[in-house]
């Protein structure tokens, strides 16, 4: 939310939001171009995966509600841009991966991969390489 907008509204904007996957389709539209009307969401949104207008409008009514989106008016209609940045929405949905799939803790889930999953050695280089450039958090 712009500081404006914010403070207009009594509080800030969150720094990250859980979203479902439906919600995901319509903030990638706005974090690709923003602001946007909801004509336009609806529009791109029935093209693409040919949902209807009313579930459309849903999502962007529930995205608002969340503080994932603002809105400004502008004339009989309204323009939403997203409150949220998408890497924060990324680090959310993957704090809920692990913690659902793995209890939380990474070392399963690189085992998961390892195991189930045709890694090259490429791939495992590039793993090491990763890890051996990562700063351990205090």
């Amino acid at each position: 939310m712009s500081k404006k907008r914010a403070a207009k509204a009594g509080r800030s904007a969150p720094k990250s939001v859980a979203i479902t996957e439906a919600e995901w389709e319509v903030m990638e539209l706005l974090w690709e171009r923003a602001p946007r009307t909801s004509q336009e969401i609806v529009g791109l949104l029935e093209e693409q995966k040919g949902w209807k207008r009313a579930t459309v409008v849903t999502l962007l009514a529930r995205l608002t509600a969340k503080g994932a989106l603002g809105t400004e008016p502008q004339g009989n209609r309204f323009l939403y841009t997203p409150e949220v940045e998408r890497s924060a929405c990324v680090a959310e949905e993957t704090r809920s991966f692990l913690n659902r799939l793995f209890g939380g803790a990474l070392q399963p889930l690189v085992a998961h991969v390892a195991e189930h999953h045709s890694l090259t050695k490429s791939d495992i280089a590039e793993l090491k390489a990763l890890l051996d450039d990562i700063q351990p958090k205090s």
